[in-house]
Order: structure tokens, then sequence, then C-alpha cells
């Protein structure tokens, strides 16, 4: 029997679920690509969008996209306006995804109401760019969220003014290329299972150990966070200190 050498490869696309969940869709194709196998590949496409599939992430206006992100950092500017950083749970992800100014009230507002943090309770961070998630001291300034977040965003206009005009070539500095559009603070939270108390762990495989005041503060994590556990020990100590109303407990005396 003569072997075949032609064989199945697989495209991929983004789609999005009417709920706002991207997924990344497998589209079967053959190896060599014939016009055949090319008219199979569109058709999937059409029925994936005959069925509800979404291109486009609903509720977003042309230009903006949407990212998920769980934790934050605080820092001052020089003439001492607040910045806060936005971090995403990619472990191999170390820079911020992008920050934003709180210079109005209404950007505090729109904050603390999207995070459930107050700005206050977030260490400030000294440096004059946002700390990375690999930096020895990013445990202490860089605090997770009680629950993920949805940040809008778009391509900011100084940035692709920038590129057109030659980029770095230009010799200019580099804008920032994201721009926080909105908190999308409707986009539905997927339940996560709570975690046992009888196996209490960090995400950084650190046991919780049985210290009553330690497993309660855990456990109010895991509640409000929807089942994901704290980052680590001194994470939580930071969620802690600015979360205290969740968390029903004796302060230890030590």
């Amino acid at each position: 029997m003569e072997q075949s050498t032609s064989n199945t490869i697989t495209g991929w696309t983004r789609m999005y679920h009417p709920a706002g969940i991207q997924v990344t869709i497998p589209i079967p194709m053959d190896n060599p690509v014939t016009a055949e196998a090319a008219q199979c590949a569109l058709a999937s496409v059409n029925a994936l969008l005959d069925a509800g599939w979404l291109v486009d992430a609903p509720g977003l206006e042309d230009g903006e996209q949407k990212q998920e992100v769980i934790s934050v950092s605080h820092r001052k500017s020089k003439d001492g306006t607040a910045i806060v950083a936005f971090y995403l749970a990619h472990p191999k992800t170390l820079k911020k995804f992008l920050h934003t100014y709180l210079n109005q009230a209404e950007d505090l507002q729109a904050f603390e109401a999207a995070t459930g943090l107050r700005l206050d309770s977030i260490p400030t961070w000294p440096g004059e760019r946002d700390i990375d998630k690999d930096h020895k001291e990013a445990g202490k300034y860089i605090v997770q969220l009680p629950r993920p977040i949805h940040v809008v965003w778009a391509i900011n206009p100084k940035w692709q003014q920038w590129s057109a005009e030659g980029g770095k070539s230009s010799g200019v500095i580099e804008p920032h290329k994201r721009i926080l559009v909105r908190y999308d603070v409707a986009q539905t939270q997927i339940a996560r299972p709570i975690a046992s108390p009888l196996t209490r762990s960090y995400a950084d495989g650190a046991l919780v150990n049985g210290d009553a005041n330690e497993q309660a503060a855990y456990d109010a994590f895991v509640k409000t966070s929807g089942g994901a556990k704290p980052a680590s020990k001194e994470s939580l100590k930071t969620w802690v200190s600015a979360n205290r109303h969740l968390v029903s407990f004796n302060q230890s005396k030590n």
C-alpha cells in the first residue's frame, strides 16, 4: 500500500461567546491546502458565525478591546498624581498591562468601585516606573484584586501617530501604547470552586498554617474572589489590610 503524504493541520480562530468570553476555536484543514480544503475551512467559520459566535466582544465600540486583570499597583507622578497599574494573570507576563492616572475625583471613584479596593489601602511604590511582577518587593506593592475584573482599552492615538511618523527611528520618546477607556463592571464572572478548608494552600504552593486568624483571612479571600487562592501569604496580608471589613476574626496579640 502506498503511504499518503498528506495529513491534517489545524488553524485557529478567536471568537467571542455572546456572554463576552473569548474562545480560541480550531479550524481543521488538509495539508497541502487545496481549494476544496479552503472552502471547507470557510464553511466552518461561517457555521460558527451562524451559530451565534461573535467576531468582536459584545458591548465594545470600534477600536475598543477588553482584557481581564487580576492585580494592581500604585505610585505617584512627579506632581503627586496617583497612578495605578493593572496586571494580567499569566505568569510569564511580568510587566503591567496598562496604567491610568487618577487625577479626577470621578476617576478615583470608578477605580475603587470597579476593583473593590480603596486607593489609600494600596502601598505606594516609590519607583518612577511601575513595578514588575518579578521584583523582589512585588509581594508588598502589587495587590491582588478581590476578584478579576475586565478593563476596556484602546490604542493610544498618540502612539499611533508616533508609529506612523517612524516610531523609534524618529528619535521621539515612545508614548504609552494602551489607554484605559472604562471598566467593564457588568462582565459576568464564572464561579470558581471554593477551596476546601482541609487543603488550604497559596497559589505559590505554600500551605496555610494552623493559625486561626490566617485561616479566617484565607477563607474570606477565597469567598470574595469566587474561589481563587491568594498568590502568597504576603499578598493575603496586604489584601486583609485593605479589606478588614470582610474578615471576621479576633486580632492576634502577637
